[in-house]
C-alpha cells in the first residue's frame, strides 16, 4: 500500500454555530455586545486553547445572567464546543442543559445545534452514534430552512464515512452536502465538499472525477495554504496513476515555495510526498527528502505525519537495509497502536513480517495481519451497513414526516373547509331566521293593520246601517208615538209593526257581526245563517254542504266562506227582490268550490260592480288565494262562484 499524506482541507475551525440567525435578540444591548465580544475572542486563534476556553466560560456566564434564552443558548453552545475540543468531562452535563433549553425554545435550529454537538461528543467514542446524531442535526436544520448548517452536518457525516472507508457512502453524502452548500456563499465549506469528493473518487479509482473536484476546490479557494493543500492532493492522484513526473513538478513547487506564512506541518507532508515520489520513480533523491521530512515532523511532534514517514522509509530500506527497515516498521507499529490507526498498523505488520528473523516470527506476524485485516473488513462492513441503515431510517423518517405533514395539511384544509361550510351554514341560517323574523313581523303588522281596518270597516258599516236603516225608523216611530193617539187600535198596531221592523233589522245587524263557531259545529252554524234569510217570499236552497270535510279546512278559510256568503245574502235581500236563492257546495281533492245564484232583478255589470257592495267579497276571497267569477251571460238574477285551495 502506498502511504501518501493527503491534506483533508477541513479547516472549518468549528465555526461558532449558534442559533443567532434563528433566535433573534435585541441588538445593541450591553449583554448582547459583551456576549458577542467574548464569543469572538474564544475563536481567535492568536489565543491559546486554554485562554479561548476562559473566554467561552465568560460568554456562558453572561448568557446565564441575561435571563434571555437566545443569549443563554449562544453562551452555552460556545462553552460546550470549547469543552469538547478540550476533552472536558463536564461536556455531557452541559449538553443535557442545552437539550432542555433547545426543547423549551421549540426552535428546530436550536435542536439541530444540540444534535450537532452531541454528535461531536460521540465522534471519538462511537462513530455510529455520532453519524446518527449528525444526521438528526441535518434533519432539524433542514426543517428550520438552514441549509448551510445542514450542509455542515452532512460534511461531518462524510468525514466519518471516509474514516470508515465507506467511500461510496461518503461520495453520496458529500453530494448531498454540496446541494445544501452550493448557494451558501461559504467558500471554506464548498472547498471542503469538493475536497471530500476528490478524496472519495480517488479511493474509488475514479481519477477523472477526483481531478475534476480537486480542480473545483482550487478554483474557488482564495486562501494560499488551501490552494497548496489542494495541489498536494492533485499530486497524489498523479502518483496513483504512476505519472511521477507530474506529481514531482507540483510537489517541488510546494516544498520550495517561499512565503511568510509557510506551515511547517504542511511543508513536512509535501516533502514526504515528494521524497516518496522520487523513490517510486527510481530517483535516489527521494531518500534525503524523506529523512528531512521525518526530522521536521519530529520537531513539531506530528505523530500522524511521523507514522506515514516511518512506513515510507521502512519500504525504502526493505531491500537495501532490512535492519533499518525493521526499525522504522517497529516505530510505525508503535505509533499506529497509539493512534489506533489500523490501516497503517497492517502495513507496519507487513513490513515487520518481511524483515522477521525467523519463520516462526514471520508466521506469527502473518497470523496477526490476517486476523487484523479480517477484523477491519468486518468492522468496516458493519459500519457501512450501519451508515446505510441510519440513512435509510432517516430517509424513511423524513418521508413519514412529509406524509404526516401532507396528511396534517390536508386534514387542516378539510377542517378549514368544514369550518367555513359551518360558518356559511350558520350565516345562512341566521340570515334566514332574520328574514323569517322580519317577514313574520311584517305579516303580523300587516295582519294587525288588516284586523284594524276590518274592525274599522265593521264599525263603519254598523254605524252606516244603524244610521241609514234604523235611525230614521226610530225617529219616525218616536214622532208617530208623540203625534198620534195610541189608544186607537190601528195607531197602536202601526207603532208596534214599526218597532218590530226596527227590532228585526237590529237583530240582523247583530248577527252579521257576531262571533262564528269554526269548529265541529261550523257547517250547522253556516246552515242556520243561510236559512235565516228564508221567509214567506224567499226560498233558500242549500245543496251538498255536508259533502265537504270542514274539519280539514283552515279556520281562516271557513271564516271567509261564512262572511262572503253572509255578504251575498245581505245584498240579495236588500237589492235583488229574488224569490229563490241557491247555494251549491262542491269539492275536489285540493279545492273547494261554492256557487251562488238567485232569480232576482240582477245587477248591472261593469266597473261599478265591485263598488256596489261586493268589494269586501273579492278582498276576502283574494286573502285566501281564492278566485271569484261572475256569470255575465245570465239574463236574470245573479250567478257567481268562488273557490279556494284546501
Amino acid at each position: 500500500m502506498k502511504h501518501y499524506s493527503p491534506i483533508l482541507l477541513f479547516f472549518m475551525t468549528l465555526i461558532f454555530i449558534s442559533c443567532g440567525k434563528n433566535m433573534p435578540v435585541k441588538k445593541g444591548s450591553t449583554a448582547t455586545d459583551s456576549l458577542e465580544h467574548y464569543i469572538k475572542l474564544s475563536y481567535d486563534s492568536k489565543f491559546s486553547q486554554e485562554r479561548q476556553r476562559v473566554f467561552s466560560n465568560k460568554a456562558y456566564k453572561i448568557g446565564m445572567e441575561s435571563g434571555n434564552d437566545s443569549l443563554l443558548y449562544k453562551g452555552l453552545y460556545t462553552k460546550i464546543e470549547h469543552d469538547l475540543a478540550y476533552n472536558s468531562d463536564s461536556s455531557r452535563y452541559y449538553l443535557s442543559k442545552l437539550k432542555k433549553l433547545a426543547l423549551n425554545t421549540k426552535k428546530q435550529a436550536a435542536l439541530g445545534g444540540y444534535y450537532y454537538l452531541y454528535a461531536s461528543y460521540f465522534s471519538p467514542i462511537n462513530i455510529d452514534s455520532s453519524f446518527s446524531y449528525y444526521d438528526r442535526s441535518k434533519t432539524e436544520y433542514l426543517k428550520a430552512n438552514d441549509s448551510m448548517r445542514a450542509g455542515y452536518s452532512l460534511l461531518m457525516m462524510t468525514d466519518l464515512q471516509r474514516i470508515s472507508s465507506d467511500y461510496y457512502g461518503a461520495e453520496t453524502t458529500a453530494t448531498a452536502a454540496l446541494a445544501c452548500l452550493k448557494n451558501s456563499g461559504e467558500e471554506s465549506y464548498l472547498v471542503a465538499v469538493y475536497n471530500y469528493l476528490g478524496m472519495s473518487y480517488k479511493q474509488l479509482f475514479n481519477y477523472e472525477n477526483a481531478l475534476k473536484y480537486y480542480s473545483k476546490a482550487y478554483e474557488i479557494t482564495k486562501d494560499s495554504l488551501s490552494k497548496d493543500a489542494v495541489m498536494n492532493n492533485i499530486a497524489l492522484i498523479y502518483m496513483d496513476q504512476k505519472e511521477y513526473a507530474k506529481a514531482i513538478k507540483i510537489l517541488r513547487r510546494l516544498v520550495f515555495k517561499k512565503r511568510p506564512d509557510t506551515n511547517i506541518e504542511f511543508k513536512a507532508k509535501a516533502m514526504d510526498n515528494l521524497g516518496y515520489s522520487y523513490f517510486l520513480s527510481g530517483d535516489k533523491r527521494g531518500h534525503e527528502y524523506m529523512l528531512q521530512s521525518l526530522r521536521l515532523k519530529d520537531s513539531i511532534k506530528d505523530e500522524f505525519g511521523l507514522l506515514a514517514s516511518c512506513l515510507h522509509l521502512s519500504e525504502y530500506y526493505l531491500n537495501q537495509n532490512p535492519k533499518m527497515a525493521r526499525n522504522y516498521a517497529e516505530r510505525a507499529y508503535s505509533l499506529a497502536n497509539k493512534l489506533k490507526n489500523t490501516d497503517d498498523k497492517l502495513d507496519a505488520i507487513k513490513f515487520l513480517s518481511k524483515t522477521a528473523d525467523s519463520k516462526q516470527e514471520s508466521d506469527r506476524l502473518f497470523s496477526e495481519y490476517t486476523k487484523l485485516n479480517d477484523s477491519i473488513r468486518v468492522v468496516r462492513q458493519k459500519a457501512k451497513n450501519q451508515f446505510a441503515k441510519i440513512r435509510y431510517d432517516s430517509k424513511q423518517a423524513e418521508e413519514d414526516l412529509l406524509k404526516y405533514q401532507a396528511e396534517n395539511a390536508e386534514n387542516k384544509l378539510k377542517a378549514e373547509k368544514a369550518k367555513r361550510r359551518n360558518e356559511l351554514l350558520l350565516l345562512t341560517i341566521s340570515f334566514l331566521v332574520l328574514v323569517g323574523v322580519l317577514f313574520y313581523r311584517l305579516l303580523k303588522s300587516r295582519h294587525e293593520k288588516e284586523k284594524f281596518q276590518e274592525a274599522y270597516n265593521t264599525e263603519t258599516r254598523i254605524a252606516k246601517k244603524v244610521h241609514d236603516e234604523l235611525a230614521n225608523d226610530v225617529y219616525n216611530a218616536m214622532t208617530f208615538a208623540s203625534t198620534q193617539n195610541l189608544e186607537r187600535p190601528e195607531k197602536k198596531e202601526a207603532l208596534i209593526h214599526s218597532l218590530d221592523s226596527v227590532y228585526l233589522r237590529t237583530r240582523d245587524i247583530s248577527r252579521e257581526n257576531s262571533p262564528i263557531e269554526l269548529g265541529e259545529n261550523f257547517p250547522n252554524q253556516l246552515k242556520i245563517m243561510l236559512s235565516e234569510y228564508q221567509n214567506q217570499s224567499l226560498n233558500v236552497l242549500i245543496k251538498d254542504i255536508d259533502s265537504i270535510d270542514w274539519m280539514k279546512i283552515d279556520e281562516n278559510k271557513k271564516l271567509v266562506t261564512y262572511r262572503v256568503l253572509q255578504e251575498l245574502m245581505v245584498n240579495m235581500k236588500k237589492h235583488s227582490q229574488a224569490t229563490l236563492a241557491v247555494i251549491d257546495f262542491s269539492s275536489t281533492d285540493k279545492k273547494i268550490q261554492i256557487q251562488y245564484s238567485d232569480n232576482g232583478i240582477g245587477m248591472p255589470f261593469g266597473k261599478t260592480i265591485l263598488k256596489n257592495g261586493l268589494q269586501n267579497v273579492e278582498n276576502r276571497i283574494k286573502s285566501i288565494r281564492g278566485t271569484l267569477i261572475f256569470d255575465i251571460q245570465t239574463n236574470r238574477g245573479v250567478k257567481l262562484s268562488f273557490g279556494y285551495p284546501v
